[in-house]
């Protein structure tokens, strides 16, 4: 990969969304999984530690979905990169709410990872525009 390309990435406020996002869902992982290793909570007997560990692997894919985008020349393999961020993203909103079913009576960090997304999909559907 080359600095420039790193570079232009980096300083696309949709990327640094993309990173603030995953700071958070990590946060929220390791308060609902009990501390536990997101490789722990994969196995974990409780379906609230999964849906934790399961919500830092779907915001581990926004940042490098971004950066396929910036650096692909294909526009169907942007489109491809597109839609896996709309998944992911989706996937995210889906984790949030099986943890709020789960039984969990701390929901507020769920809101705001919520709100986040939010955002998120209004800055990608903003900035993907020029990418379609």
């Amino acid at each position: 990969m080359s600095q420039s390309f790193s570079n232009n990435a980096y300083h696309l406020p949709v990327y640094r969304k993309a990173l603030e996002i995953f700071k958070i869902a990590r946060a929220v992982a390791s308060y609902f999984g009990d501390g536990k290793h997101v490789y722990e909570m994969d196995i974990s007997s409780k379906n609230q530690h999964r849906f934790a560990g399961n919500l830092v692997t779907e915001s581990l894919q926004l940042a490098p979905g971004i950066a396929s985008v910036v650096g692909s020349s294909n526009p169907q393999c942007r489109l491809r990169h597109i839609q896996k961020l709309h998944k992911a993203a989706r996937n995210i909103k889906l984790q949030c709410k099986k943890i709020e079913i789960s039984g969990v009576k701390e929901i507020e960090f769920l809101h705001l990872l919520r709100k986040e997304i939010h955002i998120f999909d209004k800055m990608t559907s903003e900035w993907m525009s020029q990418y379609k």
